[in-house]
């Protein structure tokens, strides 16, 4: 009210004082000083007057977006959780702890334990420790081992040692014990269907070596060699559901059985990507081939190819990004015995289709495909720090015999959503996703992503005979 006041006097004794300067002059008007700078004004008309209407949006336009809001409910949901339990945990001071220089319980001899676990179709809920070491046979060198368990009576033994020779090699060493009693079988091929679910147990050990070359240009090479054991036999649980009773006078080649024998891989990985968290473009590529040749009482020998390819493109947000990827792989046998169950190709990660468990489908080759729709859910501090990715995906693939075999209608189709866990350097840390398909919903918690895998299998106690 003073304000208005003031200024209202303000203008009478303006108006009054330029009226007693030269009262015989009269004061412009506002139309005429107008004409001075800019010319005459038009007489008003539709062609010179803009009209300003709030239009209603047409009926088709309200009927389209039914659909994206009722299918955008979990993802704002899912958005309003998420940010609301993250500024929870910001305000409580959580994300101001410094960060140790190696994550995990620190024990004497600069070993470090950790809990480990994750969530998959496949092993049900898992968890156990892992122990690290770092540095303890020169800069770069690295210790891991890890047990665990799970509630599919999942267990494994696994570890590994990395050693870096120089500034372009690397050494890995690694091997371990897995056995998993509540494996799914379906059948062979993309015809397997679900009426025909079996179970039966998977057990494998292996000990191995690789040799990493840093070629230059973002381009890396990767000797490996390994033996495997590998064994299918009737699983002690789900008995009235184990693989010899639902599949009876129909069984895979190779079960029961045993398959032991030498892998001999040689691979070439181009990654052109800044980052594992949040990466804006640019790809990753890999290829690689094969050998494996048997040593127990059969006569197998086979070949293997496969390849992966990915790219990254930024979207119109920030940090809004699309990847796509397509990856494929392919036995070739040379000898005169058929490939038992444990050595085919089979979706198994990072080459999963996430609305099936693991280990879901058997071929002599697969191909598959996956776009993934990533956007920032919460950052701690500026665009690029600490913080939660939220993401939809689809992913599209098969197993085939023969590559006659391969056609769209063969192709299974599954989609989900989750979120991605980005560390302060910007670097992948984990995810929790949901995976729909016709047959079932997939639970995953885990640290690793079917995106930019780790190169590191050996070290981290991967199982290779389920890797291509």
């Amino acid at each position: 009210m003073m304000k208005r006041f003031v200024w209202t006097f303000f203008l009478v004794i303006t108006v009054t004082g330029l009226a007693q300067a030269n009262p015989a002059e009269p004061v412009p008007s506002v139309a005429d000083t107008l004409s001075n700078h800019w010319g005459m004004r038009p007489v008003r008309n539709d062609s010179t007057t803009a009209h300003f209407v709030d239009q209603p949006r047409p009926g088709w336009e309200k009927a389209a977006l039914v659909p994206y809001y009722i299918l955008g409910i979990p993802f704002r949901i899912l958005n309003t959780v998420g940010q609301e339990s993250i500024n929870a945990l910001d305000r409580w001071g959580v994300f101001n702890v410094p960060p140790s220089e190696h994550a995990g319980l620190r024990l004497p001899g600069d070993f470090y334990l950790l809990p480990e676990g994750g969530i998959s179709g496949l092993k049900g809920i898992s968890y156990g420790l892992n122990v690290r070491r770092y540095d303890f046979w020169g800069q770069g060198s690295k210790l891991f081992l890890s047990v665990s368990s799970s509630t599919k009576h999942a267990d494994e033994l696994a570890g590994g040692f990395y050693f870096q020779l120089d500034k372009h090699w690397g050494l890995q060493l690694g091997g371990g014990t897995s056995e998993l009693p509540l494996t799914k079988y379906y059948g062979l091929g993309y015809e397997s269907t679900e009426g025909n679910e079996s179970y039966y147990n998977r057990m494998s050990r292996w000990v191995g070596a690789e040799v990493d070359h840093d070629l230059g240009r973002a381009v890396s090479m990767e000797l490996r060699s390994y033996y495997s054991r590998v064994q299918a036999r009737e699983s002690r649980y789900e008995v009235d559901e184990g693989l010899g009773v639902i599949h009876e006078g129909n069984l895979p080649y190779g079960f029961p059985g045993e398959s032991r024998g030498w892998a001999f891989k040689f691979g070439l990985v181009h990654d052109g990507t800044a980052q594992t968290g949040r990466p804006q473009d640019h790809g990753f590529q890999k290829a690689g081939i094969s050998w494996f040749q048997g040593t127990d009482d059969s006569d197998l020998t086979f070949m293997q190819y496969s390849f992966d390819v990915q790219h990254f493109i930024p979207l119109w947000y920030t940090q809004r990004t699309l990847g796509l990827r397509i990856f494929g792989s392919r036995l070739l046998k040379n000898g005169t015995s058929d490939v038992p169950l444990t050595r085919l190709v089979t979706m198994y990660h990072p080459n999963s289709l996430r609305g099936f468990s693991d280990l879901r489908f058997y071929g002599m080759g697969n191909l598959g495909g996956s776009a993934e729709y990533r956007w920032p859910l919460w950052v701690a501090k500026g665009r690029e720090g600490l913080g939660l990715d939220a993401y939809i995906f689809s992913d599209v693939g098969q197993v085939f015999n023969h590559t006659d075999d391969v056609a769209l209608n063969h192709m299974e189709f599954t989609g989900g959503f989750g979120v991605r866990f980005i560390g302060s350097d910007g670097q992948f840390k984990g995810r929790f996703e949901l995976g729909f398909s016709d047959e079932e919903t997939v639970v995953t918690l885990t640290f690793s992503q079917p995106f930019q895998h780790h190169s590191k299998g050996l070290l981290y106690g991967k199982d290779p005979s389920r890797r291509p």
